[in-house]
């Protein structure tokens, strides 16, 4: 995760940009059904604990790289892993529950109601006025998540849990953004997203035990698909899928890089299709245009100075 990204002025968007659009709607789309392989080898905790910090080193490498300090100052270090807790470690601790019960397409479009959640903790966060904007899109993303919720609720065979997981995940990826563009860390993008994976990493070894006796034994015998999710995660869905989306929040107009996320659930679902043979019924194509309404309608309302930007949101 980043810091607030600066608006940048408009000009011609290079053909180069859509192409990094393109790359990362596809990465973190495609990372659905590849976590849900990954929580059916490994247990969801593991799976996680196995490619976190790796994917954190990878960012603090391109960061240093890049010319940038990857050094913490110790005064917000208390900050810096309280963003951590609800960015990395509740948001990949829950997603992983929740794939596991449910389809990854399903799960890509609940995921994705990230911003209503964000608009709600913003008006006694930010004091951010509700505007009839956000209100709609408000509005469109809770019909979506009702939508989904319901029939859950409805059919006694199908436990809500997974839903619920991915909500809660949802929640806390909109309210550590909150956080984060409530207290503007001074800090490099790469930097703090990297020692962010890491430290939120801790919590999720720690509880890994809870879930998994031998979790390290079960990371020591993976099979030849465990390790392609695992490394998917560590090099695609992380370090690389944040470099692009750090390149254009750096590089593009906020409009422009704000489209990054939209087809990312869009992606998730036909990719849950393509390669999971997954079979969305009327009720998640109908959640999916309204979450992807709601999506819009938060992230282009015209007073808003920058868009919330996604935690790796695979």
């Amino acid at each position: 995760m980043s810091a607030a990204h600066p608006a940048t002025a408009q000009r011609a968007v290079p053909a180069s940009s859509f192409m990094l659009i393109g790359m990362l709607a596809l990465l973190w789309g495609c990372n659905w059904p590849v976590l849900k392989v990954g929580v059916t080898e490994l247990a969801p905790l593991t799976f996680r604990a196995a490619s976190l910090p790796f994917a954190g080193i990878g960012l603090l490498i391109l960061a240093k790289l890049g010319g940038d300090s990857i050094a913490i100052p110790r005064v917000l270090w208390p900050r810096v892993a309280a963003l951590a807790i609800f960015n990395i470690g509740a948001w990949n601790g829950l997603i992983v529950f929740g794939v596991q019960q449910m389809p990854a397409g399903r799960s890509a479009i609940l995921a994705f109601t990230m911003p209503v959640w964000s608009v709600l903790f913003s008006l006694p966060l930010l004091h951010e006025p509700l505007s009839r904007r956000k209100l709609i899109g408000l509005v469109l993303g809770m019909s979506g998540m009702a939508l989904l919720l319901g029939e859950d609720f409805r059919h006694v065979q199908r436990s809500p849990a997974g839903t619920l997981f991915i909500l809660g995940a949802a929640m806390s990826w909109a309210f550590g953004t909150v956080l984060l563009r409530r207290w503007k860390l001074e800090l490099p993008q790469n930097t703090l997203s990297g020692w962010m994976m890491i430290v939120g990493w801790l919590p999720i070894i720690v509880l890994a035990p809870w879930f998994d006796p031998h979790p390290w034994l079960a990371v020591s015998t993976m099979n030849a698909t465990a390790w392609f999710a695992v490394l998917y995660n560590i090099f695609f869905a992380g370090t690389l899928a944040h470099w692009a989306w750090f390149t254009m929040a750096r590089t593009l107009p906020v409009a422009v890089s704000s489209l990054s996320s939209l087809p990312v659930p869009v992606v998730g679902v036909l990719a849950g299709m393509l390669f999971l043979g997954e079979r969305p019924g009327a009720n998640e194509f109908i959640a999916l245009v309204l979450v992807l309404a709601s999506l819009g309608t938060v992230m282009f309302a015209p007073a808003s100075k920058s868009p919330p930007a996604p935690i790796a949101p695979d």
